[in-house]
């Protein structure tokens, strides 16, 4: 990755840098908790992903370690006790001679091969390390370092923020529309409570036979197929690498997708016509507007939540969907809500695509000032701290 070293750096193989600290217990996911007495680290992106009581399986730390995720290839610096969660996780604690907070810096930027959900570890031994040999010298970038990802992630947070104000609008715009105070002259007292199965065509997904569904580089012939959630986005569902010849249940253009599986009650719109699974169903408006419909749909999460059942995962039913109350004002009007409703969310997206390009600016920012790091050219800048 680095070919120039730098005057009093040394090369050195990751391997020779770390300790590998060997985990007697670990705890399984389905016992985590969301709040306890002590964090659990695992190998997902989530910091902290629980919590448990159980001080048995606690892992004392005495100096700082770094957690790797073998699969996600996930680097964790952490410098408290906690619990291992699950699988695929290594501890790894460096040696005396490396600063622990530089060294997970490095990390960072290493490059290895992303080999999907396989074991990483095997390529994390084999990468190429530049490191100065002077302790106070890692410790004067790694502080510099300190310093300024200290400001970008204080940006991020308020950037975060924002985000999450802003989805809140958007939840009390839905909240005044169906309450018929978004726009003037709307009331719902005189709108009609129907069933959703009095209004659209619903159709429950249907799995195909296994050997039926093919990634798309396999085959030519068939209907794109979901079986869950894993492609939605914020509106509108992704393209899914995977199609059917045994195509079972469809879902038209325009239809809206509602999951009905765990987790239950999550909405997309399909701008294609899909194949669907057990995990989803599909309703389309009859004489209605269909985005009304859908913006309804958004609010009624927790009901859906509420009616699943099941043991090994909870689920809704065909009739649980079909008697689900709305109220529908008359055509125009549920018109001129949408149009309101779609103004103002065009205004609020807008932005919220200008924040997320500025975290990731900053996110570039961070990996930029990493190479910089291990180039060797903030020497100038920490050397008087040095000497």
């Amino acid at each position: 990755m680095m070919n120039k070293i730098s005057k009093g750096w040394e090369k050195y193989y990751l391997s020779d840098c770390f300790n590998t600290i060997s985990i007697k217990n670990k705890i399984k996911t389905k016992d985590y908790l969301p709040q306890g007495k002590f964090p659990i680290i695992d190998q997902g992106q989530d910091f902290i992903s629980g919590y448990s009581n159980d001080e048995n399986l606690l892992i004392k730390v005495k100096k700082p370690i770094i957690i790797f995720g073998d699969h996600t290839r996930c680097f964790k610096f952490i410098n408290f006790d906690f619990i291992a969660g699950a699988d695929g996780i290594k501890i790894l604690e460096p040696k005396d001679n490396f600063n622990e907070k530089l060294f997970y810096y490095f990390c960072q930027i290493l490059d290895f091969p992303n080999k999907g959900y396989s074991r990483h570890f095997q390529y994390l031994k084999k990468a190429i390390i530049n490191f100065p040999k002077n302790l106070s010298e890692q410790k004067a970038i790694a502080d510099k370092l300190d310093d300024s990802f200290a400001k970008i992630e204080n940006a991020i947070t308020n950037l975060i923020n924002a985000k999450e104000n802003l989805k809140l609008y958007k939840q009390s715009v839905l909240k005044s529309a169906f309450n018929g105070d978004l726009l003037p002259n709307t009331s719902p007292a005189h709108w009609e409570v129907k069933k959703l199965g009095e209004i659209c065509e619903i159709t429950m997904g249907q799995s195909p036979k296994g050997e039926n569904v093919f990634e798309n580089s396999q085959s030519l012939n068939g209907l794109e197929f979901h079986q869950g959630k894993i492609c939605f986005t914020d509106k509108f569902i992704s393209k899914s690498k995977f199609i059917t010849s045994d195509i079972r249940k469809i879902a038209e253009v325009g239809s809206i997708l509602l999951c009905v599986r765990a987790p239950v009650g999550i909405i997309n719109l399909t701008e294609r016509k899909i194949a669907i699974g057990r995990g989803l169903c599909a309703l389309k408006a009859n004489n209605q507007n269909n985005n009304f419909l859908y913006y309804y749909l958004l609010g009624l999460k927790q009901y859906f939540e509420s009616k699943a059942t099941g043991y090994t995962f909870s689920a809704i039913t065909l009739n649980i969907v079909k008697n689900c109350e709305i109220p529908l004002p008359p055509l125009s009007e549920q018109n001129l809500i949408v149009a309101e409703i779609d103004r103002r969310f065009a205004i609020v997206d807008k932005t919220l695509n200008l924040i997320d390009k500025s975290i990731q600016n900053a996110k570039n920012l961070k990996q930029s000032i990493l190479k910089k790091a291990f180039s060797g050219e903030l020497r100038s800048e920490i050397r008087a701290k040095v000497h």
